[in-house]
């Protein structure tokens, strides 16, 4: 068996059907020996059978290929080095790294359970870092390596029912475009593939929702060909072969015939303030906001001096930093705040009621009224006990703020399960654990205000930070998820990624600051400071009822400007009638998709 792959050795996860059966019988196809990895469960992730993905090792034997089978699941770090380690026990090597496994749990955000959120998130996001993080350090010393991750349009733009699979699924593309970073000067490529493809999760969508799924483009119409999961392969063979060494940090969508490259997020329009001292006022951005970055008629009418008034809000991460300035900007607004903070330090460690305290002194002594609430965000239980405070002490909860992070960095091949976990358990899971009982209230009462805070980092990619990228930017997905489970209920879900001076960005070694200075957000004209309190403003409007029309959105704030930011957008594409071939694939991709693609971080010699 001769091709592209030819002395590859490849590990594949939730190869036993599907989508994943498809790539691995292609990449054998293609010369490659496949670590054919499926843990035989249900779409729910409940034990089922594993014939599925023996019949997919036999097929590739049977076909003149090589192939082995580890029913090992990807949801543990043990796991996902079990896996790995299997490729080097079978076939002495690992070149290719495909991590196509997943579960579905769907649930509106109201709904869900915490086990819900946990296995989709341990399956999709913790078991793609799982396998990953044991790979790279093989793809550094060989100086060479493919990793093919897989994200979907559910945490790109935000389907409704999917807070965790979104959430799971934007993390993944947030996560890849880090390792990219962290690797690419080993000669390693990393890239995201959404696909469309009828296969059982698919499946499992209701059949009114299909059809709106259809109505958008989303689906084939009825009558149309089936978008087959085999068709997603080729291009996933593509990207794991030679032909591909420029292509990393990517986004493709793949469907059919069809190859779409994915953009970056990017700041669609910009409002400065610069008039001293810079910090936005209220007004101002109710003035600005609406007409000049949502193409929307601008807020009039008189309005009361304190606009927060009788409104009850959460802030996590109120302690320090940009939650401080957010809680105490509330306060002056007329609302009640729940001062949420557990005292940790910057890796997570330890606990001090000091800083909340503080922050509930500095409010009331303006004439304001605030509680300190010290339950961790890192459980679903901590976040319940956060929002129970703010009913108990004001009978009301009308706004949600979720800011509370801690920072573990360090480059994937080093990383270990603590930091990742922790990580993902204060920013990640942390924001969901408040936004989800919350969410009850928001329901229920007709109204609410969520905010969350997504980071450059993961919408872009920062090296070193495979855990907070992944985990701020899967807040985004879903951020976008929980706006559409709950715009009919009065309810408005947005995002902000903050620029600003804090006990974060102090950690940042100054050679790390200074490679990531001016990379893909250079500051514009007109940039005065990047406090902490300026981020504030537009957190307080979009709290406000002027911004009731605002959901869905992703601001980025840092000193006197806001940026709306797009979610990605399908740009070059390439379509064929017909299934491709990695050779047609290499053939056109340079010239068409790949004509402007920059790679972020070339290999060095």
């Amino acid at each position: 068996m001769n091709g592209a792959l030819e002395g590859k050795v490849a590990i594949v996860t939730g190869a036993g059907r599907g989508i994943g059966r498809g790539i691995a019988e292609e990449l054998a196809a293609n010369g490659a020996r496949v670590v054919v990895n499926d843990a035989g469960v249900s779409l729910s992730g409940e034990t089922e059978s594993q014939d599925p993905a023996q019949e997919v090792v036999a097929g590739i034997k049977s076909a003149g290929g090589d192939a082995v089978l580890i029913t090992e699941s990807v949801a543990t770090f043990d796991g996902g080095e079990r896996i790995v380690q299997a490729a080097l026990d079978s076939f002495d090597r690992l070149d290719i790294v495909v991590t196509a496994a997943g579960i579905l749990r769907d649930r509106m955000i109201y709904n869900m359970t915490e086990e819900e959120w946990d296995a989709v998130v341990d399956v999709h996001l913790k078991g793609t870092f799982n396998i990953v993080r044991h790979a790279a350090p093989l793809f550094r010393q060989q100086r060479g390596g493919r990793v093919i991750t897989f994200t979907s349009e559910s945490g790109l733009t935000g389907f409704p029912g999917q807070a965790n699979y979104g959430a799971a699924k934007s993390g993944i593309a947030g996560f890849t475009k880090v390792v990219a970073k962290d690797l690419g000067k080993y000669g390693v490529t990393a890239n995201s593939i959404a696909p469309r493809a009828e296969t059982r999760m698919v499946e499992s969508i209701p059949e009114n929702v299909r059809a709106k799924l259809a109505d958008q483009g989303l689906m084939p119409q009825a009558g149309e060909a089936p978008w087959k999961p085999g068709d997603v392969a080729p291009f996933v063979a593509f990207l794991a072969s030679d032909h591909s060494a420029p292509v990393n940090g990517q986004v493709f969508l793949v469907y059919g015939g069809n190859v779409v490259h994915m953009t970056l997020p990017r700041r669609m329009k910009t409002i400065y303030n610069s008039s001293p001292p810079a910090t936005w006022e209220p007004e101002q951005l109710d003035a600005q906001v609406k007409p000049r970055l949502l193409g929307l008629p601008p807020v009039t009418g008189s309005l009361p001096k304190k606009r927060l008034a009788g409104k009850v809000a959460v802030v996590t991460g109120a302690g320090r930093g940009i939650g401080r300035g957010i809680a105490k900007l509330l306060a002056s607004q007329g609302a009640s705040v729940v001062v949420a903070d557990v005292g940790a330090a910057l890796d997570g460690a330890g606990e001090d009621a000091t800083p909340a305290a503080q922050v509930v002194e500095e409010i009331s002594e303006l004439g304001g009224r605030a509680v300190a609430s010290y339950h961790s965000v890192a459980t679903l239980e901590g976040g319940e006990n956060i929002v129970k405070k703010a009913m108990a002490e004001f009978g009301r909860l009308d706004i949600v703020v979720t800011a509370a992070g801690i920072l573990r960095d360090r480059m994937l091949f080093n990383m270990t399960e603590q930091e990742w976990d922790d990580v993902m358990a204060v920013h990640l899971k942390g924001t969901f654990s408040v936004v989800q009982p919350a969410s009850k209230i928001f329901k229920e009462q007709g109204s609410g205000r969520i905010v969350t805070f997504s980071s450059v980092s993961g919408l872009y990619g920062y090296g070193g930070q495979s855990n907070y990228g992944a985990a701020k930017d899967a807040i985004a997905g879903f951020t976008r998820v929980v706006a559409r489970d709950l715009e009919r209920y009065g309810v408005t879900a947005n995002a902000i990624s903050p620029g600003a001076h804090t006990r974060m960005t102090d950690s940042v070694p100054d050679s790390t600051r200074d490679r990531r200075k001016g990379e893909f957000l250079p500051p514009p004209e007109g940039t005065i400071t990047n406090e902490p309190d300026q981020v504030a403003p537009m957190i307080a409007w979009l709290a406000s009822d002027q911004a009731s029309e605002v959901s869905g959105r992703i601001f980025h704030c840092v000193g006197n400007r806001v940026s709306l930011m797009n979610s990605p957008e399908q740009g070059r594409s390439i379509y064929k009638d017909g299934r491709w071939t990695v050779e047609e694939l290499a053939g056109v991709f340079p010239e068409t998709i790949g004509l402007d693609l920059v790679n972020p971080a070339p290999p060095q010699d």
